[in-house]
């Protein structure tokens, strides 16, 4: 399991012109309710990762805390 950070998230987000997690979740297939708990600090399965990844057209090792 993974951490996402939520600075690079939200980041990679409007440099993709999406406002909302419910944007995300449309265009990467993630729920809602997995971006939500992502963001409050809960681990993210790298499948998930990847899916954020390949609709905000980034690495997904972009999107990972650091450390």
């Amino acid at each position: 399991m993974y951490k996402i950070s939520r600075q690079k998230l939200c980041m990679r987000m409007v440099q993709a012109g999406l406002g909302s997690y419910k944007e995300l979740s449309k265009v990467s297939g993630v729920s809602v309710n997995t971006l939500s708990r992502s963001n409050n600090g809960g681990s993210a399965k790298l499948t998930t990762i990847q899916a954020l990844a390949a609709a905000l057209r980034c690495d997904p090792a972009e999107l990972l805390e650091e450390g």
